[in-house]
């Protein structure tokens, strides 16, 4: 292992890596790192909410609520 830290001159002088103070900066970046989380997380729940609330009104326009439904291919091996 190379030694290139003067470990023998450890001192005082630089107290904390923060621009906060000592500890206050680790609290201050989680509770950021937090809130940008949930907050991407309701703005991706609304978008999606979005996208699916059109794609309901356009399937209600062109009458696939309440109308009859004609099944679709089917994937497997039938007899047809």
């Amino acid at each position: 292992m190379f030694d290139t830290a003067p470990f023998n001159k450890w001192s005082e002088d630089v107290t904390t890596f923060w621009t906060f103070g000592t500890g206050t900066g680790t609290y201050i970046l989680t509770a950021l790192g937090i809130l940008l989380m949930v907050g991407s997380l309701v703005a991706w729940v609304w978008l999606e909410d979005k996208k699916l609330s059109g794609q309901v009104t356009r399937l209600r326009a062109a009458g696939g609520a309440g109308g009859t439904l004609t099944p679709g291919p089917t994937s497997g091996g039938g007899d047809a």
